[in-house]
């Protein structure tokens, strides 16, 4: 009985962490690291705490068969119980202030954040987070190819990687605003929702194929001295369509209220 028990408690922990990350309870995703840490905690604790009150010479409840059923129930309703409330609690969403998003690391994580079971976005939030990393990728492979170029102030080709950058952050933000006034139970707005994240995803991919471009024919001039000659129109101008194009984010907003109201 002993033994058994044992073996029981430790295929817990085991399958813990071995799925813990993400499909402990539910498959959920994106688990936070402070989350993990917590069911960890938990988990130590529980098995610890088991095999305390199992073994024999301590707490010896494996003695009494109808004891140990009982004892034994009840710790497997708390095992679960307690990691269902810990991922449960940690999914909660928050409003994210997008003025404190500083870094390419912040944004991942904020829309990281707004990832779970009960979102039709996720999809969409993936492929922004790829977005993101795509982007400094290239970045890194333009700094490789520009050589010593990349250390001097002012050079043209970072200066238009940062504009670049800046238009991904400023569309992350508005996917981030997006998910704040998203409510998945209402399927009249869903649409509306739908169009305008593709909308912004599709301004990424344009700008990101623009940005890779540039790069490519970087990396055909064999003398860093020719890349004087390179013009950057392409990618400014769609840097400058992108800056310039009014995506109907206030009429979309609009709409929202107007629908709000009639319902």
């Amino acid at each position: 009985m002993e033994g058994a028990a044992r073996e029981i408690l430790w295929r817990r922990f085991d399958a813990f962490f071995t799925n813990g990350r993400c499909d402990l309870i539910g498959g959920v995703p994106s688990v936070k690291q402070e989350t993990i840490i917590k069911l960890a905690v938990f988990n130590v604790i529980f098995v610890i705490a088991e095999v305390v009150m199992f073994s024999r010479g301590l707490g010896n409840l494996a003695s009494d068969p109808l004891t140990a059923l009982v004892i034994g129930a009840a710790s497997l309703a708390a095992f679960i119980g307690v990691n269902y409330w810990i991922l449960v609690s940690s999914g909660k969403r928050k409003a994210v202030k997008t003025d404190k998003l500083k870094n390419a690391q912040d944004y991942r994580e904020a829309l990281e954040s707004w990832q779970g079971p009960k979102n039709p976005f996720n999809n969409e939030l993936r492929e922004a987070i790829h977005q993101l990393d795509l982007y400094y990728q290239k970045q890194t492979a333009l700094k490789a190819l520009l050589g010593d170029q990349a250390k001097e102030p002012g050079n043209p080709f970072l200066s238009v990687s940062e504009d670049v950058q800046g238009c991904l952050f400023s569309n992350m933000k508005k996917l981030l605003n997006r998910m704040t006034i998203l409510d998945p139970e209402d399927h009249s707005k869903m649409p509306l929702h739908t169009e305008f994240i593709h909308h912004v995803l599709g301004q990424n991919k344009q700008l990101l194929s623009q940005y890779d471009n540039l790069i490519i024919e970087i990396s055909q001039i064999g003398d860093s001295k020719d890349l004087e000659n390179l013009h950057l129109e392409n990618i400014t101008d769609a840097l400058r369509e992108l800056r310039s194009e009014q995506v109907p984010h206030t009429e979309m907003m609009q709409g929202l209220m107007q629908q709000g109201g009639e319902d």
